[in-house]
C-alpha cells in the first residue's frame, strides 16, 4: 500500500507540474495578447496600476485552481487506467461506484 501511495503522489506530481508550466505560458501569452504588455511581477511594481495588479492575480489565481484540478483528474483517470483501480485515498459512494466502474474499466452491469 505504501508504494502505491508513492506511486500515485509522482504520478500526480508529474501531471500537476506540467499543467502549471503550460497554464503559466498561456496565461501569460493572454495576458500580453490581451493588454499588449508583460504580467506585473510583483504588486508593488511601479509601472501597474492596481487594477492590472487585481486582474492579474485573480487571473493567475483562478487559473492556476483549474489547472490543479485539471491535473488530478487527468492524473486519476491515467491511474486507474493504469492499475485498474482507484488512486490511493480516492473512495466512491456506492451510489456511483458502478457507473464509473463501467465507464473507466469497462466492467459490465453486475445485476
Amino acid at each position: 500500500m505504501a508504494g502505491a501511495k508513492i506511486g500515485w503522489k509522482l504520478v500526480l506530481t508529474v501531471f500537476t507540474l506540467v499543467m502549471t508550466v503550460a497554464t503559466k505560458k498561456a496565461l501569460t501569452s493572454a495576458w500580453k495578447l490581451g493588454s499588449g504588455r508583460v504580467p506585473p511581477k510583483s504588486p508593488t511594481a511601479q509601472d501597474a496600476g492596481y487594477v492590472e495588479v487585481v486582474a492579474w492575480a485573480v487571473a493567475s489565481g483562478a487559473t492556476a485552481a483549474l489547472a490543479k484540478r485539471f491535473a488530478e483528474d487527468r492524473a486519476a483517470r491515467y491511474w486507474s487506467k493504469s492499475t485498474g483501480s482507484m488512486p490511493p485515498g480516492y473512495e466512491l459512494k456506492e451510489d456511483i461506484k458502478e457507473v464509473v466502474e463501467n465507464k473507466v474499466f469497462g466492467r459490465e452491469s453486475r445485476d
